[in-house]
């Protein structure tokens, strides 16, 4: 697919909200009047930006520009999903990178040391359109993937329950169901996925303009699932 736009590093948001949307129907009252709930969909993603900073022309020029170019609701864009409170990393990992002296435990000669992710993890099995779990092999990381997220070309996912663990390949459900084929061996963004988006309303880019000039801006967006729609039936 053609590289959507992405979200500008320049605009960096406080807090960022990341929630699944189960997409559920009333199935009725049971004969103890409780009402009974099916889930007919595996939903999607709800995100939220807080509180995104808009302290100067570089990146006021930035807010216009992406919005110009979204023209509301109709444009899509990925955003990043910081997930740094939930990657398996390992213990020692900066901004998602692992730092390592020589094999004998010496830095290089100006005192630096090696820098690798801090978790690679691939695809052991290819994924299919639909699918609700995933066979991920753990190349390098914690041994904990329930509980993660991770993208791939933009379509983001967050790992639950265990199905099994032979050596280190883990089966393991997925929210939402695969949006895009996954090939086997496929590399998948855990330090920083991302998730393409739409804008929640047309009106989600206005912002204010106050005497000092330090404005924070809410901007809230709901994944572009038709995109991934259109992208299977073609």
């Amino acid at each position: 697919m053609s590289e959507p736009l992405i979200w500008p590093s320049l605009l960096v948001p406080a807090q960022i909200e990341v929630n699944p949307t189960p997409f559920s129907r009333s199935g009725g009252v049971s004969l103890g009047g409780l009402e009974r709930v099916i889930r007919t969909d595996r939903g999607w993603w709800e995100v939220a930006y807080k509180g995104v900073a808009l302290y100067d022309d570089g990146q006021r020029r930035a807010w216009n520009r992406l919005r110009v170019s979204l023209s509301g609701m109709a444009g899509s864009v990925a955003v990043p999903i910081w997930s740094f409170d939930s990657a398996p990393w390992l213990p020692g990992t900066v901004n998602g990178k692992f730092l390592t002296p020589h094999s004998d435990g010496s830095p290089f000669s100006d005192g630096s040391m090696y820098s690798q992710p801090g978790i690679v993890v691939e695809m052991a099995v290819a994924a299919e359109v639909g699918d609700t779990s995933v066979a991920l092999r753990l190349v390098y990381g914690i041994e904990e993937l329930a509980g993660t997220r991770f993208s791939y070309q933009h379509a983001l996912y967050e790992t639950g329950r265990v199905i099994s663990i032979v050596d280190d390949v883990w089966t393991i459900s997925v929210f939402p169901a695969i949006r895009a084929d996954i090939p086997v061996d496929a590399a998948l963004e855990f330090d920083l996925p991302t998730c393409l988006v739409r804008l929640a309303t047309d009106r989600e880019m206005d912002v204010s303009l106050t005497a000092g000039s330090f404005d924070r801006a809410d901007v809230s967006f709901t994944e572009d699932c038709a995109h991934w729609n259109d992208l299977a039936v073609a």
